[in-house]
């Protein structure tokens, strides 16, 4: 499972933050990811995280975070909350938090997210093709509308 998930962190990374054709990605954000290798840590609630995908302003501050799981624990929720709080709020209103599911998880993670009360920007599924390419399907996107692709 490591190498299906590190394959599925690195595709993401590449392709969504920022997306190939997005004019307003500030040009001072830095992507960052954990996986295979820890790159960026975070610091929430006393608790030293290195989520999968970070994203930092030329300040060093986190304005976003992707999380890429390959099940759902509820013991998740906890993590989820502290790295969605460290996040920027997009024009929405709602942090800039990504959770990516494989397929046919993304209902019960928004229950999950809904019922700790969590802001997020966007739940994602994920599928891998017979032939190795990584498909991702927004399925919920409470941020802004632009990211729902």
């Amino acid at each position: 499972m490591t190498d299906i998930h590190d394959r599925v962190v690195a595709v993401i990374a590449a392709t969504r933050f920022p997306f190939p054709d997005q004019a307003d990605w500030p040009a001072d954000y830095q992507t960052f990811t954990n996986a295979p290798a820890r790159q960026q840590a975070v610091q929430a609630d006393g608790v030293t995280y290195y989520p999968d995908i970070v994203i930092l302003d030329g300040q060093q501050r986190v304005t976003e975070i992707g999380e890429v799981e390959v099940d759902l624990d509820p013991a998740h929720a906890t993590r989820w909350s502290a790295l969605a709080r460290l996040c920027a709020q997009s024009s929405t209103g709602a942090r800039s938090f990504f959770v990516y599911m494989p397929e046919g998880l993304a209902a019960r993670t928004r229950e999950l997210l809904e019922a700790d009360g969590i802001s997020f920007a966007g739940i994602r599924s994920y599928a891998i093709t017979d032939d190795g390419h990584v498909i991702v399907t927004p399925t919920v996107t409470p941020g802004d509308a632009k990211d729902h692709r």
